[in-house]
């Protein structure tokens, strides 16, 4: 799988981690000390984030980092990546 196939398969796993938690975007957002449409843009695949980020959005959503990325390899992405084209 591409980095950026990977990328698009795991903010939708991430989302549906907090949707489970019962957690609105914006106090997500902000128990991880970010702004709301910062987050947004990140869980939407429209923006990339660094790997602390991501340790820190895993740490609130009680889940090893590891788990998340096993889940979205296991999972297709629902929409191609920009910057992919067709097969």
């Amino acid at each position: 799988m591409s980095a950026a196939l990977a990328t698009a398969a795991l903010y939708p796993v991430i989302r549906a981690h907090r949707i489970a938690l019962g957690v609105s975007q914006e106090a997500f957002a902000d128990q991880i000390g970010m702004h709301r449409t910062q987050y947004g843009a990140i869980e939407q695949g429209r923006k990339d984030c660094r790997l602390s980020t991501l340790i820190r959005i895993a740490q609130a959503l009680q889940v090893d980092l590891w788990e998340l990325l096993r889940q979205a390899q296991q999972t297709p992405p629902k929409r191609r990546p920009r910057g992919i084209a067709r097969s």
